[in-house]
């Protein structure tokens, strides 16, 4: 059988097999013929990208970054900030994107691997972003619709949300509830930005930026209808006040299909869990994560308020007598309930009959629930 030369695939070919590749791969795979290398510089190749920094010869990728920035339309960057050359790649990668001529950037996903160097701030990183999100296009068709940053381990303040929310008013998903230990965005420019972007359907930050007034605002009716609003709970609670069941009801009425996540971490003080967990609140998704708690109240709480929505529920508790009686009054309440994670050990016996009353979640395998204590290596 003659051998066909694999430059006489089709190019449309040639781009699915170089769409598994790695940026560097691809540039090296687009050298090899004038037929690879005109489906290397092929605009839907380069559509979606992953920038990957997490050594120093990384930095290689912005030759070919350089390139085809003004094709991505959804770039994701990994980033082991405790070097600095990272940093510094992961910065110009930014600086790339943001001044790419006809920018089609419309998804943006960031996330920290590593672990701060000390006295680390991230300035350098805040300032690229916010260079980013200032820039002006000339067509909103191409605008930022989708930004996640909660695996940015720095903290940025308002004036890169303002300016996000600015110059990007067809924003639809936005996640700002990052792994910092100070919240610097505060509910003012929360209001901005819901006022300015009016698609926005996915919204994911921490209580301390929420007022009324911002749920207010969610619930005018002349924008689309809020899907799902992610909150987390942490110390700031100690020193603010809640949001009011009025507010709530008058989100949730203009906003029938709004499912929440709740997640209380581990620094919440325990007394404002059950004060936060109000009964009008659609709660879809559950997180009670402080260590060393007992949460007995708390999901007598959740079974009676949320059986008609809740669907995960995640547990870092203490064993008690109670807690056994506890799970399985919830996965009695809760029809909707289709993943348990519970990170303490369970008799056996409430093991089975959980996974009795709800066998969707042995099926799928979306439970954790422990009858053993495990071993300890060494």
């Amino acid at each position: 059988m003659e051998n066909i030369p694999w430059s006489t695939l089709p190019d449309h070919a040639t781009i699915t097999i170089l769409s598994y590749l790695s940026g560097v791969d691809r540039a090296r795979a687009g050298s090899t013929c004038t037929s690879w290398h005109r489906c290397y510089k092929s605009p839907q190749l380069w559509q979606t990208a992953t920038l990957n920094f997490q050594q120093p010869r990384d930095g290689h990728c912005l030759l070919w970054l350089a390139q085809c920035a003004q094709n991505m339309r959804t770039v994701r960057i990994l980033l082991n900030q405790f070097e600095s050359e990272n940093r510094r790649n992961a910065c110009e990668a930014l600086n790339i994107l943001s001044k790419a001529q006809g920018r089609q950037l419309m998804k943006l996903c960031i996330e920290f691997t590593g672990d701060n160097p000390f006295f680390f701030n991230g300035q350098d990183f805040v300032d690229a972003l916010k260079a980013l999100f200032d820039r002006h296009v000339d067509s909103t068709r191409w605008q930022l619709k989708h930004v996640q940053l909660c695996g940015l381990a720095v903290s940025y303040d308002a004036t890169v949300v303002d300016s996000l929310s600015e110059n990007n008013p067809l924003l639809q998903f936005l996640d700002i509830s990052n792994n910092v230990r100070i919240c610097k965005v505060p509910p003012d420019c929360v209001e901005r930005l819901v006022d300015r972007c009016r698609g926005l359907k996915h919204l994911a930050l921490f209580h301390c930026s929420l007022t009324d007034q911002v749920l207010e605002c969610l619930a005018q009716p002349d924008r689309v209808p809020l899907e799902y609003l992610g909150i987390t709970c942490r110390w700031e609670q100690a020193y603010m006040g809640d949001l009011s069941s009025e507010a709530w009801n008058t989100l949730t009425s203009r906003c029938p299909n709004l499912r929440v996540c709740l997640v209380f971490n581990e620094t919440c003080p325990l007394h404002k869990i059950s004060v936060i967990m109000k009964p009008e609140i659609p709660v879809k998704e559950l997180r009670l994560e402080p260590s060393n708690c007992i949460f007995k109240d708390e999901l007598d709480l959740v079974a009676r308020s949320y059986s008609k929505t809740l669907e995960k529920v995640v547990l870092q508790t203490e064993n008690y007598s109670e807690l056994g009686d506890n799970l399985i009054y919830l996965c009695t309440k809760c029809k909707r309930l289709t993943s348990l994670v519970v990170h303490c050990v369970l008799e056996k016996t409430v093991v089975d009959t959980i996974l009795t009353i709800c066998p969707q979640m042995k099926d799928r395998g979306t439970y954790l629930l422990k009858s053993e204590p495990e071993l300890k290596v060494g």
